[in-house]
């Protein structure tokens, strides 16, 4: 595993709490939204631009990413 691939996962680890705590959802629901709108892998395709983004910031983008999607996180 490569320092970046290593540093992405750790920002999608770390990201977890807090949307989960943001949206309101459990971890579970929080999977399933993940898994079918491809939120892990945006997550890496955009790992550069977050790490100079603050935490809502980031949080804002997922949510857009996933409502263009169809999706709701409420």
């Amino acid at each position: 595993m490569s320092k970046r691939d290593k540093e992405v996962l750790n920002m999608q680890l770390v990201l977890i709490p807090l949307l989960s705590d943001a949206w309101s959802l459990s971890y579970s629901d929080l999977s399933e939204i993940f898994k079918k709108y491809g939120v892990l892998n945006y997550i890496d395709v955009c790992y550069e631009m977050f790490n100079s983004t603050g935490n809502q910031g980031i949080i804002d983008d997922l949510e857009e990413f996933i409502e263009m999607q169809g999706g709701s996180v409420a």
